[in-house]
């Protein structure tokens, strides 16, 4: 069975960068985004992906805590095929 990713992407330039802490409270709040697992890029790089009904935002975290939006979009479905 495979899986059919669907969703609208729109990627920020220049990214709009704010303590972890706060992207995370102004996503929960405004679109009930939720973190997803993070994915380590290296030893001074993570993603963390969040997840919401009707949205999605991927960020990049520094060691300091600075998370910077690197995309984010609606509609993501997951559909079998």
């Amino acid at each position: 069975m495979n899986e059919i990713l669907l969703a609208s992407v729109i990627f920020t330039s220049p990214h709009f960068c704010l303590d972890r802490a706060l992207i995370a409270q102004n996503l929960l709040r405004e679109y009930y985004e939720e973190p997803q697992s993070p994915i380590m890029v290296d030893n001074k790089l993570a993603l963390q992906f969040y997840r919401g009904p009707q949205s999605w935002t991927l960020t990049s975290v520094e060691p300091d805590g600075r998370t910077c939006v690197i995309a984010a979009g609606s509609g993501w479905n997951v559909e079998k095929s």
